[in-house]
């Protein structure tokens, strides 16, 4: 585990049969700084539900990493 900065999103797909799937994802920052500048980009406010300094399973924001957190999070609605 590695004690970094989240930012947290939400993705909403529409699958062929018509319904919408939603897939949680994080981006992961060593700093505050760098999680309020994406935030800043997305959100266009600050808020304090965003970059929250906590224990996170990836060290990076690579592809890897993010399909990794999709399967962890897929197996506990199992």
């Amino acid at each position: 585990m590695f004690n970094k900065f989240v930012f947290m999103f939400h993705i909403f797909v529409l699958e062929d049969n018509g319904l919408v799937s939603q897939i949680d994802s994080q981006f992961v920052f060593d700093t505050e700084k760098s999680c309020r500048t994406v935030e800043s980009l997305v959100h266009d406010k600050y808020d304090d539900n965003n970059c929250k300094f906590m224990k996170v399973p990836s060290n990076n924001n690579d592809a890897i990493d993010n399909l990794n957190l999709l399967i962890t999070n897929k197996g506990d609605n199992v």
